[in-house]
């Protein structure tokens, strides 16, 4: 009555989706994702030692999840923006 192929759906859905994704490629063809990090343009010492110390204080309000941790953690990513900012606004 039913195919051996029909009793499992699962084959038959991992079949099907293959076949289609192997048609895309073939007509399509495939593109690479490229990750692209931004970059401060104007680097300095101040700069890092803000993302420093913001990154310690995350990492401490990852370990604690205190809600003055996670205050603090806003405070200074706010301030490093703010100090980037101004850096941009001066060239």
């Amino acid at each position: 009555m039913h195919s051996p192929c029909s009793l499992n759906i699962d084959v038959e859905w991992q079949t099907l989706n293959s076949t289609l994704q192997l048609a895309a490629n073939e007509a399509l063809g495939k593109r690479k994702k490229r990750r692209r990090k931004r970059l401060l343009i104007l680097w300095n010492v101040d700069i890092k030692n803000l993302i420093e110390n913001k990154k310690k204080v995350y990492l401490r309000y990852l370990t604690t999840r205190s809600e003055t941790d996670k205050l603090e953690y806003k405070r200074l990513v706010a301030t490093v923006k703010r100090e980037t900012r101004k850096i941009k606004r001066q060239c």
